[in-house]
């Protein structure tokens, strides 16, 4: 009798109440991007070949309003990476409908106009780039985080 009352009592919650948040990134709403090549070490990720990528979403104005919304309303995660703490928010982030590669969910970055998603390997960086948009995708890789000012508009 009463795992029949727990089990009714699990059906009167909405089932929304634990969905995770999902944002879909694709040439609609993403202004630029980049491949960034990031020393691992300084930043205590495990990796092959002494480097992980980051893939950097620039969106455009309202996508990035959008994003914020829904950032602000999901739940953080508590999520622990090799001894560090991390706390993303809930959310998955797709390309075109389909879960996009992120090798480090808990190292994922959202800022108010972008998304930052790291991935282990260069190649693997690149096949997410097409599939978020193949148009946007760059001819070469920012190395630690020094940007191509003419590629960004940036001054």
């Amino acid at each position: 009798m009463r795992k029949l009352l727990f089990l009714l009592i699990l059906l009167m919650v909405p089932a929304n109440a634990y969905s995770q948040g999902t944002y879909d990134v694709s040439c609609s709403n993403v202004a630029w991007m980049e491949v960034i090549r990031i020393e691992a070490n300084r930043w205590n990720v495990q990796s092959p070949n002494k480097y992980f990528h980051v893939l950097y979403l620039e969106l455009k104005h309202e996508a990035a309003k959008e994003l914020v919304a829904l950032r602000k309303s999901q739940p953080t995660l508590h999520k622990v990476y090799r001894g560090d703490d991390y706390y993303p928010p809930d959310m998955i982030i797709t390309a075109n409908g389909k879960p996009l590669r992120n090798d480090i969910p808990a190292m994922t970055g959202f800022c108010i106009q972008g998304i930052s998603i790291p991935i282990i390997r260069e190649e693997d960086a690149f096949a997410a780039a097409r599939q978020v948009c193949p148009a946007l995708v760059p001819d070469k890789i920012t190395i630690d985080g020094h940007y191509d000012k003419e590629r960004t508009g940036q001054k």
